[in-house]
């Protein structure tokens, strides 16, 4: 997958805009808790890659997680 694309989601959080305790990385696939949890618009850092991203939700209420 191309580092500018989008990544999606999929673990049934789909139109829920609550904040999230976790998320997988789209990069390294690691899980990743977040006490505090995050909401779209947030940013979110990897924790094994060290990558970070930009929370978004799609047109059709997807979690995304935009790589920045």
């Amino acid at each position: 997958m191309p580092l500018d694309q989008y990544s999606q989601d999929d673990d049934g959080f789909s139109g829920d805009t609550k904040r999230r305790k976790d998320f997988d990385c789209p990069e390294c696939n690691a899980n990743n808790p977040y006490d505090e949890g995050f909401a779209p618009g947030d940013e979110v850092r990897c924790f094994y890659c060290g990558m970070e991203f930009k929370v978004e939700l799609s047109a059709e209420g997807r979690w995304r997680f935009r790589e920045i």
